[in-house]
């Protein structure tokens, strides 16, 4: 995708807002563009692509940091969120694009209207449906059913502004049918526009949708036919992104940093200044950072989710903490940095030092990038960056990858007792992370039962997917909540050197020097998690319930009347 497609310099009407990008000669050859009559936008490939182009900007997601303590991922430095302290409110959480929802109907019912080409026009309906879709998506998967709002509004009518909420199983229809519609419409790819959504990206995320709508949370009690369409959804999928020459990438390790690999099914692409780019600031150790710091810090409940390289658990009561760094799968290297590893940032490499978290005797500061577990993130960091540059990140953020749709389609093959299909998943993901297949090639896979494979897909999207802000959706989505005031307050690690030892150079080997280092459990959390039942879907907002008297608010929220599972 052309970079400037999230550039946002916009130009206002009541029927138009442009992006300018420098992939619209015709919009830079205008001498003043807010002449441009709104009639012109429908009947230009260009303008109109320049508003679908705003579109994305509102709703494509970026690099998520920071998300991770909102579960059992990461810390929060003792100051526990609402939702996980138990004291969340109605207005706890806010989602409701509906100024984009709008853009989106307006964007439909001009296409129609307008002179553009046919496979012009059908190219851009299908981004816009796919969009809208996304958008409905997003309030559904936090609040249940909510007001379908499928064309632009007469703002003098109130009774047709004032929409009540749809059932959640209306709702999903039509999410559903959008989908359905926009992958009739995309096309295969984009070439020279990669990030474009394409039909491929769109069967996957239909694939996400319904596996969501199958799950516990929206179907507590089970439906097979639920499962049925979430398996037909993603085997769709799959067969047609393996057909495309997509896959699972052989190392773990790369799928970060080989742009536009195989793995990669929806991206937000970005790229140096001028281009759009995130900041990195709170995933950095301090030393090399500014601005932010200690975010996404891992917790040692995600630490020991992490096999060990034979596919066993890690146990500390016989693998001690003093080596927890050996002998683990691909993906814990690529996702956690800890004490003595090499984090490969280019300022710790110009300084020739590696990442160390411990503390020197009697609490003194000897290694001074301590954090409150002695970890920090390692997946998706921008190693070129440094301290003058860490808001200038350039690595692409994939919102999904092949990973996810293999594994979407395995957890729906197991809730219908195709139980090789699902354990056939969990081994393709174990042997991309390096995991050893053992004699009986399970790669240390025991579960055989339904119950305790659903358990296994747990634990393994626990570290597959970390730091990509699925954890409390999914634990959402399952309804398992009750994994986190299990844990009761997040720990880690501390390291502290041991008196009289020698403090390691910037270089030294940790396999040669653990033995210098002491350590402790410590508890990072100053309060218990309590975590509520209610909290499967969230309340609406006070503001929007003063702004229409026909919006319900949701059952256990302030005595709600509105039931999500209908």
């Amino acid at each position: 995708m052309n970079m400037n497609i999230y550039k946002t310099i916009y130009i206002l009407s009541l029927a138009v807002l442009l992006l300018f990008t420098a992939g619209c000669e015709k919009i830079l050859d205008r001498k003043d563009l807010r002449s441009i009559n709104p009639g012109d936008v429908w009947n230009d490939v260009g303008l109109a692509t320049a508003f679908v182009n705003n579109i994305y900007g509102d709703l494509m997601t970026g690099m998520p940091t920071n998300q991770g303590g909102a579960s059992d991922e990461c810390t929060d430095n003792g100051e526990m969120r609402t939702f996980l302290a138990g004291i969340a409110t109605i207005d706890s959480y806010n989602s409701f694009p509906y100024g984009t929802i709008l853009k989106i109907n307006m964007a439909l019912e001009n296409l129609e209207k307008g002179g553009l080409p046919e496979a012009d026009r059908n190219k851009l309906k299908g981004q816009v449906l796919f969009w809208r879709a996304w958008a409905y998506f997003m309030m559904v998967k936090a609040y249940g059913g909510v007001p379908l709002v499928l064309n632009t509004q007469d703002v003098s009518d109130k009774e047709q502004l004032f929409v009540p909420r749809s059932k959640t199983s209306e709702c999903i229809t039509q999410i559903a049918k959008d989908i359905d519609d926009a992958i009739a419409l995309l096309p295969d790819a984009w070439p020279g526009e990669e990030g474009r959504i394409d039909k491929g990206v769109a069967m996957a995320f239909k694939g996400r949708v319904l596996l969501y709508y199958a799950s516990p949370q929206f179907m507590p009690s089970g439906n097979a036919a639920r499962w049925q369409a979430a398996y037909d959804a993603n085997k769709e999928a799959l067969q047609y992104l393996t057909g495309k020459g997509k896959g699972l990438m052989d190392h773990f390790g790369d799928i970060w940093y080989q742009e536009l690999n195989k793995e990669v099914i929806m991206v937000r692409r970005y790229a140096p200044v001028p281009a759009p780019t995130h900041s990195q600031a709170g995933m950095r150790p301090i030393l090399y950072s500014k601005d932010a710091a200690n975010q996404d810090i891992p917790s040692l409940q995600l630490v020991n989710a992490f096999p060990m390289k034979d596919g066993s658990v890690f146990n500390p009561a016989t693998t001690s903490y003093d080596t927890l760094f050996k002998n683990r799968d691909e993906r814990f290297y690529a996702s956690i940095a800890y004490n003595g590893s090499d984090m490969g940032l280019k300022d710790m490499v110009d300084l020739g030092t590696y990442l160390w978290t411990y503390w020197g005797p009697n609490g003194s500061v000897i290694g001074p990038l301590g954090t409150p577990t002695s970890f920090y993130r390692q997946k998706g960091l921008d190693k070129t960056l440094t301290q003058q540059t860490v808001h200038a990140g350039t690595v692409d953020w994939i919102e999904i990858r092949f990973a996810e749709v293999l594994m979407n389609f395995g957890e729906a093959a197991n809730e219908l007792d195709k139980t090789i299909e699902a354990l056939d998943v969990l081994y393709q993901i174990r042997s991309r992370a390096g995991i050893l297949p053992g004699n009986d090639g399970h790669y240390g896979i025991t579960a055989a039962s339904k119950d305790a494979i659903r358990e296994a897909y747990m634990n393994e999207r626990f570290v597959e997917f970390a730091f990509e802000d699925k954890r409390w959706w999914d634990l959402r989505r399952w309804r398992r909540l009750d994994i986190l005031n299990t844990v009761h307050r997040r720990t880690g690690l501390r390291y502290t050197l041991k008196t009289g030892q020698t403090a390691p150079a910037g270089h030294d080997d940790i396999n040669t020097v653990w033995n210098r280092f002491t350590w402790e459990v410590v508890t990072v959390d100053t309060r218990d998690i309590e975590v509520q039942d209610n909290y499967y879907f969230y309340g609406i907002p006070m503001y929007v319930l003063e702004r229409s008297s026909n919006i319900e608010q949701t059952q256990g929220w302030n005595n709600g009347a509105f039931d999500p599972l209908q």
